[in-house]
């Protein structure tokens, strides 16, 4: 059969937790992105610590990418559970690579093509069972033209550490699969296309890119309490914090790092923590103390599904609620989420910058989804980014740590400064920082404190309308018949989904708010005025960032929400639209 290049390839790779599933994709990853494909990686794995069904999927294109794609082309079965878990999605067309002998014989679906690969029984021959993956890999770098020698490459590097003979029993493997896979007669049409030139890329996860967006924006402490899906974050910045003199600690729960993180903030540090909803419900107190002493400090909330401990391992988006309100009175914080690995480095760098600006929490919002998921993005260089330090005390006249001022911002004094002792205290207080209950006093400090919010909006670039043909011409002047509003990681489907559906002659508009709170309420208002309807695709249940929209603005946007623990795929967001557009025009 006629080989067809494929510029856009989704890999899918299934099986026990424990097999080397997560490996495989990892080196997948690598090896495009080295050879100069794009890459997108989504992944998940059981909560237990061994075992259950894991998988990871890599897409890889020749062109930019934004999401994790709508389903695979080829599935790599390990075992069994991974093969049916994944048979429903086998439609005629894509490819089914799984082990045999192995634990299953699978019934292939009409249409499907399907190439047994005796993964196991190689790598026991080998002496080196655990090589299964090394076999599979091999065997799927022959099938789809995957980049051979920046495999080789990475599963050199991989392995450096633990010898030579470790990493030629892996090659050995790798390349006894690909041995295997060459005697077969190939008969899918599917190869990945070839990378246009290799590129100066770096592949990270959007938690260590968060990390690392903290290091580039001064980080000087971090405390957290370990939970899934942000650990990740407080182990990148473990490795590499110390080097530049900062510190970090591992409290004993979600109370105490934040309580240590509004010390460092009072101390003068550039402070930070990350979390999940179930610590950040713990944190509200003390995010009331960050606001009322007004103290900067950045909380990150990666996303999962709940209530209580709900879906550790599972991708939700649904902590708005809590991240705009969660503290008892009336507690004023800056709220961002984040849509790409991209967007993790530097909204990071921006919720820090907006934290010293206005002394306040900035809470910044990733997800499960995004947690994990790999991106190829540029090496930042830290000398390209803005970096704002608090408003600090000249020393001049009697210090008032509270002093009201136009803006509401007041400066700040490090401990031991000369003539700037002053009390931080969770009491109301007047502007010398001592105790005050009067009406006048509260009412004063409480129109500062929010006072200082008004300026949030121009300090964040403006929001991002999706308006353009996919030919690159600027799309008609009169109202689109849909705009779609997104935020989070749900932003790079729908910018994917309308590419689809301008291409096929519909006139939409996409809306990509990283500001959530305070809302950009202009912004909203002109965007909803070149619509005639509005869609907000959101994965929570209660369509919470439709609710502020409603409630902040005069738009009635229809909420399209979806909680199964899994993100939405373009191909959901373009049957929405077309079925809303059609009523529009019945």
């Amino acid at each position: 059969m006629q080989r067809t290049t494929k510029n856009d390839l989704i890999i899918r790779i299934g099986g026990e937790g424990g097999e080397g599933v997560i490996s495989v994709g990892d080196f997948i990853t690598q090896a495009c992105a080295r050879a100069g494909l794009d890459v997108y990686t989504f992944k998940t794995f059981p909560a237990e610590i061994k075992g259950g069904y894991a998988m990871y999927q890599v897409r890889a294109s020749t062109e930019q990418l934004y999401n994790q794609g709508d389903t695979f082309d080829v599935l790599c079965a390990f075992n069994g559970e991974a093969y049916n878990m994944n048979l429903p999605r086998l439609r005629p067309g894509t490819t089914v690579v799984y082990d045999s002998p192995g634990d299953f014989t699978p019934d292939i679906p009409y249409g499907v093509y399907a190439y047994p690969i005796p993964m196991t029984h190689t790598a026991k021959g080998m002496n080196n069972p655990r090589a299964k993956n090394m076999v599979a890999m091999g065997a799927m770098s022959v099938l789809f033209n995957i980049p051979v020698e920046a495999l080789r490459e990475v599963i050199a590097t991989k392995f450096a550490r633990r010898g030579e003979d470790v990493i030629q029993g892996n090659l050995a493997a790798f390349e006894r699969g690909r041995e295997l896979a060459a005697a077969l007669d190939k008969t899918d049409p599917w190869t990945i296309g070839t990378p246009k030139a290799k590129r100066d890329v770096v592949v990270m996860s959007g938690n260590n890119a968060i990390g690392l967006g903290a290091l580039i924006a001064g980080l000087d402490f971090f405390a957290a309490y370990p939970i899934t899906p942000a650990t990740e974050i407080a182990i990148y910045v473990a490795k590499h914090l110390p080097k530049r003199g900062g510190t970090l600690i591992q409290a004993e729960d979600e109370i105490a790092a934040i309580s240590q993180v509004v010390g460092a903030s009072y101390a003068g540090k550039k402070a930070m923590t990350s979390t999940s909803g179930p610590g950040l419900s713990l944190m509200s107190e003390m995010l009331g103390m960050a606001v009322m002493s007004e103290l900067p400090c950045v909380i990150v909330d990666v996303q999962r599904g709940g209530p209580s401990t709900g879906l550790p391992t599972k991708h939700e988006q649904s902590d708005l609620f809590l991240a705009v309100h969660g503290s008892h009175g009336d507690a004023g914080r800056i709220v961002l989420s984040v849509e790409s690995i991209r967007d993790c480095i530097n909204l990071t760098v921006v919720a820090f910058n907006l934290a010293e600006k206005y002394q306040c929490p900035v809470l910044l919002l990733s997800d499960g989804s995004l947690a994990f998921s790999t991106q190829n993005v540029p090496y930042p260089n830290p000398d390209n980014y803005t970096v704002v330090e608090r408003k600090r005390w000249n020393g001049e006249g009697e210090y008032r740590r509270y002093a009201q001022t136009e803006d509401g911002i007041s400066p700040m004094a490090d401990p031991g400064t000369p003539g700037g002792m002053h009390i931080a205290t969770g009491l109301e207080h007047n502007e010398a920082g001592l105790p005050s209950y009067t009406s006048v006093n509260h009412e004063a400090m409480l129109s500062k404190r929010f006072r200082k919010l008004n300026g949030v909006v121009n300090d964040v670039d403006p929001v991002e309308v999706d308006a353009v043909e996919s030919a690159g011409t600027a799309q008609r002047a009169d109202l689109a018949d849909m705009g779609v509003i997104a935020w989070g990681s749900t932003i790079g489907v729908v910018r994917e989904a309308l590419q689809r559906l301008r291409a096929e002659g519909y006139r939409v508009k996409g809306f990509y708010p990283k500001l959530l709170h305070p809302l950009p309420v202009q912004q909203f208002e002109a965007f909803g005025a070149s619509c005639r309807r509005l869609l907000l695709p959101e994965v929570n249940f209660q369509g919470q960032l439709a609710h502020f929209v409603r409630a902040e603005t005069s738009l009635r946007p229809e909420s399209y929400t979806i909680c199964g623990g899994m993100p939405f795929t373009p191909e959901m967001i373009v049957s929405k639209v077309k079925e809303r557009v059609r009523e529009i025009m019945a």
